[in-house]
């Protein structure tokens, strides 16, 4: 309550005016998210009085970065008619409040695993499944030349910054000096076949990325989708990539709340049932290449791996996160993460491979 109290005094210097309601809304890996309204006009003319807003604080070195990529993304977006929240103000000088932020509009709804009972929250992910299949298509539908976001610093660029354009090559790039630098020996074998194999990947056409899109960055009401979430990694490439990690994700990421995607025998299978129904889905909605699908998945799963490897070894700090994004990488999600990496990359792998001590 202290801290959030003088961040009240902050904002209010800021803004001109006192905030209403100020309260913690979410904490992820790289923000954390508050809540907030505003009684009257404040100082920055965008910004209504009487509507719920929400405040995101960016943390971590690649903070200011991230803030400026997730503004631009926004608007552009936004403008385009793409359901993400409105943005109104950024500012990336962290002397207001500590850290550089931005503040958007509040969508109504929740997450896809937003509800408390299992009940209640089967029934609002799957009548959310398809609406959430179908954003996803849209994006990589969107004409990226009108958003004019392809100037914009991609996050995922590996050393030394003349990073080549292709990201598929910085991707590689990325994995390969996280395993120098962690290091961790025991991807290498993977990264080779996944370095012998990127000869035959190039794509024809380069579509919008999310490279984060899962049910909880996803904001749902019913029937109806409000807005899609966290956009600090987005980029432009082959949208099979985009495809492979969010399949990924939805195979790999076991969670200890909700207690009912947990690693036991219900939460695997709730987790396989709804990778196969989003693939199936988003294949008849916008077919794919499913050997190129493959590819990208042993490539998605191997740059998990290479991250969570170097947050393990290194810090989170040492991939751009917050200190607290350790604690989210759970011996379950490691365990699944290797067993789906070896399927995808024909490498046996296994959590020792990322383990802590080198």
């Amino acid at each position: 309550m202290e801290q959030e109290s003088k961040l009240a005094d902050a904002l209010a210097d800021y803004l001109g005016l006192r905030p209403v309601g100020l309260s913690i809304l979410a904490g992820g890996w790289e923000t954390i998210i508050y809540q907030f309204s505003l009684p009257a006009a404040a100082r920055h003319a965008a910004l209504p009085a009487g509507q719920p807003l929400v405040l995101r604080c960016y943390q971590g070195p690649l903070a200011l970065r991230k803030g400026a990529r997730e503004y631009a993304a926004l608007k552009a977006l936004s403008a385009a008619g793409f359901p993400v929240p409105r943005p109104y103000v950024c500012e990336l000088d962290p002397r207001s409040l500590g850290t550089p932020f931005l503040i958007m509009e509040r969508l109504p709804g929740s997450t896809m695993l937003g509800a408390k009972s299992f009940l209640r929250a089967a029934h609002g992910f799957s009548a959310a499944f398809v609406p959430f299949v179908r954003a996803h298509v849209r994006l990589h539908r969107l004409p990226t030349a009108p958003l004019g976001l392809t100037e914009s610093a991609p996050i995922l660029a590996a050393s030394p910054p003349s990073a080549p354009s292709s990201l598929l090559e910085r991707v590689l790039m990325t994995i390969e000096e996280r395993v120098a630098i962690g290091p961790l020996p025991d991807l290498i074998p993977a990264l080779q076949l996944a370095r012998a194999g990127a000869g035959s990947q190039s794509a024809s056409t380069s579509s919008m990325l999310h490279l984060d899109y899962h049910p909880l960055n996803v904001m749902t009401q019913g029937w109806h989708l409000r807005g899609v979430l966290d956009w600090v990694s987005y980029d432009f490439g082959d949208r099979h990539l985009d495809v492979a990690t969010t399949s990924t994700i939805l195979w790999t990421t076991a969670m200890d709340d909700p207690r009912w995607l947990r690693d036991n025998s219900a939460g695997n299978f709730l987790r396989r049932f709804y990778y196969g129904l989003y693939l199936a889905l988003y294949h008849a909605m916008a077919p794919m290449d499913l050997g190129r699908l493959r590819y990208y998945q042993g490539l998605a799963a191997l740059l998990r791996l290479s991250t969570m490897g170097m947050m393990r070894r290194r810090g989170a700090d040492s991939v751009g996160y917050r200190g607290e994004a350790l604690a989210e990488i759970n011996s379950a999600v490691v365990r699944l993460l290797c067993r789906f990496a070896s399927r995808r990359c024909q490498v046996a792998l296994t959590p020792a491979c990322i383990s802590p001590s080198a």
